[in-house]
């Protein structure tokens, strides 16, 4: 078995939601929600989304969709890599 590790980054825009359970969530243009279990230093030190100052905001949301099979099970990590505020 060949264990391997894939790296794809987006780039979307969509409306943060909530931090809830250790994951961010944002709803997509297209009424997707991704929860973002991994977040950059340079988002967190730039907006504080554990509180609701955010919440409804509009963003540019770049990150990146991490798959891991290094260990016999595969696993899709979501991580939120940058963050820009959309004027509305």
């Amino acid at each position: 078995m060949i264990d391997y590790q894939m790296n794809e980054q987006v780039k979307t825009t969509g409306n943060f939601i909530t931090f809830a359970y250790g994951y961010y969530s944002f709803e997509l243009s297209d009424g997707e929600v991704l929860a973002f279990d991994e977040v950059s230093k340079k988002v967190l030190d730039k907006y504080d989304l554990k509180s609701k100052e955010y919440s409804g905001q509009k963003f540019e949301i770049h990150y990146s969709i991490i798959l891991d099979d290094t260990d016999q099970e595969d696993f899709v990590i979501l991580r939120l890599d940058n963050l820009t505020i959309m004027e509305t």
